[in-house]
């Protein structure tokens, strides 16, 4: 489930896919709290996937997205962070 957090100031679309299969594009405004009915993708992909961030009129990809990484995007940049995954029990 990829998080992508907008700090950029301006609305965002991200489209995240994987292996040139198609991805809906979804928007994320820049202003409200973040809640998983807008910023959280759950993916049932194993493999690394790229995500396409359309900013202004500019277009950021980041590739080896993974299904639990958080994205933090700026208006002149982004952060990855990965997620190991961890299992209990």
């Amino acid at each position: 489930m990829v998080w992508v957090s907008n700090q950029a100031g301006t609305s965002i679309s991200v489209s995240i896919t994987s292996g040139g299969a198609a991805a809906s594009t979804f928007q994320i405004p820049a202003s409200g709290l973040e809640s998983s009915a807008v910023n959280l993708w759950t993916r049932g992909a194993t493999a690394a996937e790229t995500a396409t961030i359309e900013i202004g009129g500019d277009t950021v990809t980041v590739k080896g997205v993974n299904g639990n990484d958080f994205l933090l995007i700026y208006s002149d940049t982004y952060i990855k962070f990965p997620t190991e995954q961890v299992f209990f029990g």
